[in-house]
């Protein structure tokens, strides 16, 4: 039994280790889902940059500027929307590993309940042996007194 336990203990660190990768890949996505946000909002605010364009040069320029910048906010929203799915499935990832947590935690509550009341078990019949051989002990003396 109390090699089950050990096993048991040994399986909850190995998933608690487990449980706090994935929590340290949850905190990396959620980082990287704020910097495609903060890059998306850098970008539309260069898009809300005008100059002076007299010039048909400096017209065409402004335009493939804001054109690029576009692209660029384009590129970096399905960026945000992919690590965003990435990202709910690390944190399903990451509830899984939880409630798988939690169950090893209960089934190793049981066992050591169990151990317990075993080991309280024999302790009770070593006890009710010492104390029946006593009170042998005691009726042989009265018997030969």
């Amino acid at each position: 039994m109390k090699n089950r336990i050990n096993v048991l203990n040994r399986l909850a660190q190995l998933r608690n280790i487990q449980m706090r990768q994935i929590m340290g890949r949850v905190s990396y996505q959620q980082n990287l889902c704020e910097r495609y946000r903060n890059n998306i909002t850098a970008l539309k605010r260069l898009c809300g940059f005008t100059s002076a364009t007299t010039t048909p040069l400096q017209r065409h320029n402004q335009q493939q500027y804001k054109a690029t910048l576009h692209a660029m906010t384009n590129l970096q929203v399905r960026e945000l929307k992919l690590a965003e799915q990435t990202l709910s499935r690390i944190q399903d990832e990451l509830q899984h590993a939880v409630r798988q947590e939690k169950v090893l935690a209960q089934v190793i509550d049981d066992k050591m309940r169990i151990w317990q009341a075993t080991l309280a078990q024999q302790e009770q019949k070593i006890q009710d042996g010492l104390a029946s051989q006593t009170w042998w002990r005691n009726k042989a003396q009265e018997v030969f007194i």
